[in-house]
């Protein structure tokens, strides 16, 4: 795994999220009410860092995933999802100085708001009598689709978006199908498929929007960041090796 060079403040946030033991306000709060906290300060550092223009837009990507983690996990797992992210968008290309200058002043902003004040709630939710549980008819992604619970691909319709999700279901069915044997061949417990088996799929993904070098150069990021993620090293190299044939080794 790549080192991650951090900053003294960085680590003095990541310090700060993982031993305070409070819950910071903006926890469970609307996406877009906590991006206005934090959307004028964030603009400015960007703007000021003389970020190229077709650069821009990147930037304020990261920021969305920092707010996303800061509104949904809390101590050891929101300071792994910021590692996570500056070592993500680090191997994109991005500048990790001012990838943790953003994550300060989100932090700062955040804390400025307030921490959460600890309410006292009952242990068990009284059931209502004569309360049942309704079974729900399972729908699918057509149907889906036609009541606007999945958005449609514009100048798309229903039918070949359907089709399109077909053959991605039997392509994932095909990856997974080749990734058992290798998982197998290096005793990964099953409990770990799922993991090595998202892995897969981003793998996939990558296969059809690069190759020659930048797929390679793209696969050894991929890997960087599912290693970061406690998995195995060589086993994701393997996997890219053996149901891909890429070498994601440079």
């Amino acid at each position: 795994m790549k080192p991650l060079p951090l900053t003294a403040e960085t680590l003095a946030v990541l310090s700060r999220i993982r031993d305070y033991g409070w819950t910071l306000s903006v926890h469970g709060m609307s996406h877009g009410r906590t991006m206005r906290l934090v959307k004028a300060r964030t603009e400015r550092r960007i703007n000021n860092a003389g970020t190229a223009l077709q650069d821009i837009n990147i930037y304020r990507r990261y920021v969305h995933e920092l707010v996303k983690a800061f509104r949904t996990e809390t101590g050891e797992r929101l300071a792994q999802a910021v590692e996570l992210a500056i070592r993500k968008w680090s191997n994109l290309g991005l500048e990790p100085g001012l990838l943790q200058a953003l994550l300060n002043d989100v932090f700062l902003r955040f804390e400025q708001y307030g921490y959460a004040v600890v309410e006292a709630r009952p242990a068990t939710t009284p059931k209502r009598r004569g309360q049942r549980a309704r079974g729900r008819r399972s729908r699918t992604y057509g149907d889906a689709l036609k009541r606007g619970r999945v958005a449609l691909c514009r100048g798309g319709t229903v039918e070949e978006q359907v089709a399109r999700q077909r053959g991605g279901a039997a392509l994932a069915a095909v990856v997974a199908e080749k990734l058992r044997p290798v998982l197998a061949s290096r005793r990964t417990p099953g409990r770990r498929f799922v993991a090595y088996y998202n892995f897969a799929q981003k793998l996939g993904r990558l296969t059809r929007n690069y190759s020659g070098r930048s797929l390679q150069i793209a696969a050894c990021d991929l890997v960087d960041l599912f290693e970061a993620k406690s998995l195995d090293g060589d086993t994701l190299r393997s996997i890219a090796a053996d149901v891909f044939g890429i070498n994601a080794t440079l």
